[in-house]
């Protein structure tokens, strides 16, 4: 009986993308492999049955490899639309993006035609979902300027996306140093004026603390969007209902107009 060989790889674009080098290459055949993320918040998928498990260490040259061949191969929309999905919290995502690539390396650059195959239809949805996500943090997130001159901003995503939502700020904030922190995943990206901007790990600790001391810093800004929330608002006009479709709460923990009312409710 031949088993099936599960590549557990690190949740992330270049370990995904190790993997699937690996698994590839590896002469086991397509049908007998399979590639599983480890999962942010430990609450992945049982051991199977019948499988053999090989642990995956991120390998840069083999993800650079991977990566040029979806751009050469295939197309580089496939390829950024692979690594938005690599960064979403779908559980499955890497062995997901194995079998779109198969399909993908095999067809060519017309895959994102085939939407009625499964697979590409899945990673059309995933791709949509992180996109809508991150289309939607670039309105809502807000900078205070802290006592160093550093504006800092904290977010808590669903999908990873600290690196799609960071080069918009860049190029509209190219002269001020700011970091925006990923308060569920110990992430942060740094920026300072004419040098490239870096992803850096920060020290695991309880997310009301990053949203308490950014929150606290002494910024005349967060004052000016709390008096212009509050003079747009037409009492007579108020529908909170319409609102929360229009601005999740989950958003608003993570707004400058929001923090007085929050920790006053």
């Amino acid at each position: 009986m031949n088993l099936t060989k599960i590549f557990v790889c690190e949740n992330s674009i270049d370990g995904i993308f190790t993997a699937i080098y690996q698994a590839w290459s590896s002469g086991y055949g397509h049908a007998n492999v399979k590639i599983e993320e480890e999962c942010e918040k430990n609450t992945y998928s049982n051991i199977q049955l019948f499988s053999d498990y090989i642990h995956v260490k991120t390998n840069i040259e083999q993800a650079l490899m991977v990566s040029r061949s979806i751009k050469t191969k295939i197309s580089l929309q496939v390829y950024e639309m692979v690594c938005r999905v690599a960064l979403s919290n779908y559980q499955g995502k890497g062995d997901l993006i194995y079998r779109f690539l198969v399909l993908g390396f095999h067809i060519g650059k017309d895959i994102i035609g085939h939407l009625s195959n499964e697979i590409v239809n899945k990673i059309f949805k995933i791709n949509r979902y992180v996109n809508n996500e991150v289309h939607h943090l670039l309105g809502f997130i807000r900078f205070t300027e802290q006592d160093n001159g550093v504006l800092a901003s904290i977010i808590h995503p669903k999908n990873n996306i600290l690196s799609l939502v960071t080069p918009h700020f860049v190029d509209r904030l190219p002269k001020e140093k700011f970091i925006i922190l990923d308060g569920d995943r110990g992430l942060c990206s740094i920026y300072i004026p004419k040098k490239p901007w870096v992803l850096a790990e920060v020290p695991v600790m309880d997310s009301y603390s990053y949203d308490k001391d950014i929150a606290n810093g002494d910024d005349e800004y967060q004052d000016l969007w709390k008096i212009f929330f509050d003079s747009i608002a037409i009492k007579e006009r108020i529908n909170p209902k319409l609102q929360r479709n229009n601005l999740p709460i989950r958003f608003r923990r993570d707004m400058t107009e929001f923090f007085i009312t929050d920790k006053n409710s």
